[in-house]
């Protein structure tokens, strides 16, 4: 399972509110939300449509500012974090580029943030191979399937070692046969390297599969309504989902979700 030397949270959130617009026709997304992550953790947030599930994951990720509240990644600010490398995004959308080759996409955010060139191979390489896609990359996006350009973006996210992985509803526009691949490949991923993963669903089994804790959120402004450890020893597989114990935490998440 993974680890980390430093036992410190990786995340930490503060009371973070986030409101939209004016004070006359304000949306509050968020309010008071505070939560701590440790090294290592799979992390699901789950809620209602439009409780504020994105906008936090979005906070984490220096993409939106919070209207109050502090987000520390690694004991620094998200700016600093993201200026350091220490996450990679990925949101539903691949957001793939048609005119590169798989291998070039990948490549992309090591010229970008000034990867040594001679790094770059062996880099890839090793996403490809993790992710299962080696004997595709000379392939162009349009000539792979949903879940094979969201395989793509999921090494590209990961080719500059990021500490944090932040996946906003990943697999939601996919098949669900599809789907549940990708979660068992993801979760391969997530044990056999030390990344910690935030990741947000509207899925309560794959919430429960995939995670140590689902986090429900409350209908807006989003809260944290409750904290739902996840029991069920790694590594799961498809068998995982057949037993009682598994049944009986989804049971748990969506009367959670249930009594909002």
């Amino acid at each position: 399972m993974n680890n980390d030397n430093d036992s410190r949270p990786v995340i930490e959130i503060q009371d973070v509110s986030k409101h939209f617009g004016s004070s006359s026709g304000a949306v509050h997304a968020l309010q008071g939300v505070s939560l701590t992550v440790e090294p290592g953790e799979f992390i699901s947030l789950i809620g209602p449509s439009g409780c504020g599930k994105s906008t936090l994951l979005r906070t984490l990720g220096d993409l939106i500012q919070p209207t109050s509240g502090t987000v520390n990644i690694k004991q620094k600010s998200a700016s600093q974090a993201r200026a350091d490398r220490d996450y990679g995004i990925i949101f539903q959308s691949p957001i793939l580029f048609e005119w590169r080759n798989i291998r070039q996409n990948i490549e992309l955010p090591l010229k970008i943030m000034g990867f040594p060139k001679s790094e770059w191979a062996e880099r890839v390489d090793s996403q490809l191979d993790l992710v299962g896609l080696r004997e595709f990359e000379n392939h162009y996006p349009w000539q792979l399937s949903g879940g094979m350009q969201q395989r793509v973006a999921i090494a590209r996210a990961l080719a500059f070692e990021p500490s944090i992985l932040l996946m906003d509803e990943p697999f939601g526009a996919l098949d669900e046969m599809t789907r549940e691949y990708l979660n068992l490949e993801l979760l391969n991923i997530f044990t056999r390297t030390d990344v910690t993963i935030i990741f947000v669903t509207h899925s309560i089994p794959e919430a429960v599969f995939l995670s140590r804790r689902v986090v429900v959120m409350s209908a807006r402004p989003g809260t944290i309504k409750e904290i739902v450890s996840i029991d069920l020893p790694y590594p799961r597989s498809i068998d995982t989902r057949e037993t009682p114990r598994y049944f009986e935490l989804v049971t748990m998440v969506r009367e959670s979700l249930r009594t909002q």
